[in-house]
């Protein structure tokens, strides 16, 4: 009896370990997963000019990586030391960060090139990072640092996003006069690192720099230090831990150092209140329009006068939240191919002495920062290339792909979570459109099944 017992549990394991085998050779989920996952940031494998380079004139930087890479948010996270007034051209191609440099380049000047933790790769999106580029067009390098934080005056919160600046001129109107000579932007913690500093004695400021000129307007946000910073390198020494065990220590590994300071500036930024008008600043990236710049919001609406055009039915005036900075959209046509426009602006200002509201004429002359001419020939330059990738295609057989890239208005919605029945969707776009054909847009209602019920 014991023997047939043995038997039947013997035939009964050998049957389970045959219908697992079965169950994991039908089960799809166990099958290959596409190789483990890239967890490797990308490597540079060349630069021109070299890291470190001196006595350089180029103007144009080439960053090689060993794979495909991306830098994300350009504006917010790269910045170029000194400060560019003309907006560096800055492009990621395949394996190959190109930058070029639109401003004249100063002599016997570190250049740093800061991309703080933008690059990463294509795939993945591991981070390279924070990686700073430097030449200099002189015979050295500048390689002293000032380092800190930003933080709100009100609450001690950091602030991100904050430019932070060194003025070689110690007097107090530099700060409103003249650009930056060295700068840097906060990060997520509020923490910056001015690079490329050379010897000398310097003040530091903090500016939310609305108009890009690097320097302060009235109505910015702003912070600044009474003392003056004297950048230097102190020999140090970096303790590293060795552990025997999760108790014990093994080892302490001295590693002789050169530490930057300050290195401990803190800042704290604030607005100034004002209750005067007055006109901060106007601004014209791109020709289709310009942007003026208030302290303060007024209920008059300032009139334009073309003095090298006709200004009838020319733009069309928009207004942020607060009512002190008016957009003006130029309407489609010749006005558009007009690099610089003069005009009689005459708005509501208040008076220095009696603090009235006052009516004031300013001639203005605004001539954009990228011009037509200057588009049309980055668009001929793209098209050419696109054609080139196109016969190289044709070679290998593909003729997929036969129309060249169009731009599209791009637009959001301003919808977030689900939507009340009492509520509306919000469209914004990038730019005014010309024309809404409110008969092409649809509402479908979406049925959605129950699980498990097919219905």
């Amino acid at each position: 009896m014991y023997r047939k017992i043995y038997i039947s549990l013997l035939l009964a394991s050998y049957f389970a370990l045959v219908l697992a085998t079965l169950y994991g050779c039908a089960n799809p989920g166990s099958g290959p997963d596409g190789g483990p996952y890239d967890e490797t940031p990308p490597k540079i494998v060349e630069m021109y000019p070299e890291l470190g380079a001196t006595q350089r004139t180029d103007k144009k930087v080439s960053i090689l990586f060993n794979e495909l890479i991306k830098v994300e948010n350009i504006s917010e996270k790269v910045i170029v030391s000194p400060p560019q007034i003309e907006m560096p051209e800055i492009k990621a191609v395949g394996r190959k960060i190109s930058v070029s440099l639109l401003d004249s380049l100063k002599p016997e000047t570190t250049y740093t090139i800061d991309f703080s933790d933008a690059i990463v790769d294509n795939n993945e999106g591991n981070p390279f990072g924070n990686f700073t580029y430097y030449f200099s067009t002189g015979t050295q390098i500048d390689t002293m640092e000032v380092a800190g934080h930003v933080l709100n005056a009100e609450d001690l919160e950091p602030q991100k996003g904050v430019l932070v600046g060194l003025h070689k001129n110690l007097e107090d109107s530099a700060f409103v006069k003249l650009p930056f000579d060295r700068v840097a932007r906060t990060d997520g913690n509020g923490r910056f690192c001015i690079k490329g500093v050379a010897p000398g004695s310097y003040r530091i400021y903090a500016l939310k720099d609305m108009d890009g000129d690097f320097r302060y307007a009235p109505g910015e946000l702003l912070a600044f230090s009474r003392d003056t910073i004297v950048p230097r390198a102190i020999a140090d020494v970096r303790r590293d831990t060795l552990w025997r065990d999760t108790v014990h220590i093994d080892t302490v590994k001295l590693t002789p150092i050169t530490r930057y300071a300050p290195d401990d500036v803190v800042l704290l930024s604030f607005t100034e209140k004002r209750n005067s008008r007055m006109l901060l600043k106007t601004q014209r990236d791109v020709p289709e329009w310009f942007r003026v710049y208030f302290t303060a919001p007024s209920a008059d609406v300032p009139v334009i006068k073309g003095l090298n055009f006709d200004e009838k039915d020319a733009f069309l005036e928009q207004r942020n939240a607060t009512g002190d900075t008016l957009t003006y959209w130029l309407r489609p046509g010749s006005l558009i191919e007009q690099d610089t426009l003069q005009m009689a602006y005459t708005y509501e200002t208040t008076d220095d002495s009696t603090g009235l509201a006052i009516s004031r004429t300013d001639t203005l002359e605004l001539v954009p920062r990228l011009t037509f001419a200057k588009r049309a020939k980055q668009k001929a330059e793209e098209l050419e290339k696109w054609e080139k990738q196109r016969e190289k295609r044709h070679k290998r057989g593909d003729f997929s792909n036969e129309q060249p890239p169009k731009e599209y208005l791009t637009f959001g919605k301003g919808l977030a979570g689900t939507l009340s029945p009492l509520g509306n969707v919000h469209f914004s776009f990038s730019e005014p459109p010309a024309r809404i054909d409110t008969a092409a847009f649809h509402l479908y209602a979406l049925r959605r099944m129950a699980a498990g019920t097919g219905v």
